[in-house]
């Protein structure tokens, strides 16, 4: 007798379809910046062998080799970045967050509560759904390694305007008029991308980074903060957009 849930082989299909489509930008950019470092390695290596012609030579076409994969990955990001403006159009958040839930709990464990507190109203948002999901993973992949073992609870929350001003007050830094967000809560008082990024080198070997997610985000027209929180000794990762009113 079968007993798989065909509901679970939907979502794991659907999930490897996602993943290989929507992480693709996000390991192109970590392979660029591998390709740069080789770069830079090439050229002190050809000044130092430049005496050896043979070496030379050799250093030589595999620096053509590296400009050519370079030259092949930025043209294939270019496109995603052209179908992704071709594909942006308005999203209630709080479903378009909904939409992206059954991808993440496939990244955390089976005992893992992954939840979403949506506003008391809607709030809508003009973004291209792809790269959205792609920051969205990303960001649960790194949130995977920083959440303790165990019980873990997963809290995303679509906070409003007036929401986001209580919590951060000096908001108009930011220079984002009407924003909205997408919050998340991690058991870590982190203050910046940077350090995020450190803990994870140190702590696991993925590939995505929260830098990737930060550039991406902006890219959509939005921002990624991370709001600290000494006195509970967590943060809130939040990714910040400007709000649509559509009857404009």
């Amino acid at each position: 007798m079968n007993n798989k849930n065909p509901d679970s082989s939907v979502i794991l299909k659907r999930a490897s379809n996602e993943l290989n489509d929507e992480l693709t930008p996000g390991l192109i950019h970590e392979v660029n910046n591998v390709l740069t470092g080789i770069y830079f390695n090439l050229e002190s290596c050809h000044e130092a062998c430049s005496a050896d012609t043979a070496t030379a030579e050799a250093l030589s076409e595999i620096n053509q080799g590296v400009e050519r994969i370079k030259e092949v990955l930025n043209r294939t990001v270019h496109i995603h970045l052209n179908v992704a403006e071709r594909e942006k159009t308005y999203h209630d958040l709080a479903t378009l967050v909904e939409s992206q839930l059954d991808l993440v709990r496939i990244i955390f464990p089976k005992t893992a509560k992954i939840t979403l507190i949506p506003p008391s109203e809607a709030l809508h948002v003009e973004l291209a759904e792809h790269p959205f999901r792609t920051v969205i993973l990303t960001i649960a992949s790194c949130v995977r390694e920083i959440f303790p073992a165990g019980k873990v609870e997963v809290v995303f929350e679509i906070l409003s305007p007036s929401q986001l001003a209580e919590v951060i007050p000096s908001l108009d830094q930011y220079g984002m008029a009407n924003p909205v967000a997408v919050s998340l809560s991690v058991p870590c008082a982190i203050g910046s991308v940077s350090e995020v990024d450190e803990y994870l080198l140190r702590s696991t070997t993925g590939d995505l980074t929260f830098a990737h997610a930060e550039n991406l985000t902006e890219s959509l027209g939005g921002r990624l903060l991370l709001h600290p929180d000494a006195a509970k000794k967590n943060s809130q990762i939040m990714l910040l957009f400007p709000r649509i009113d559509l009857n404009e």
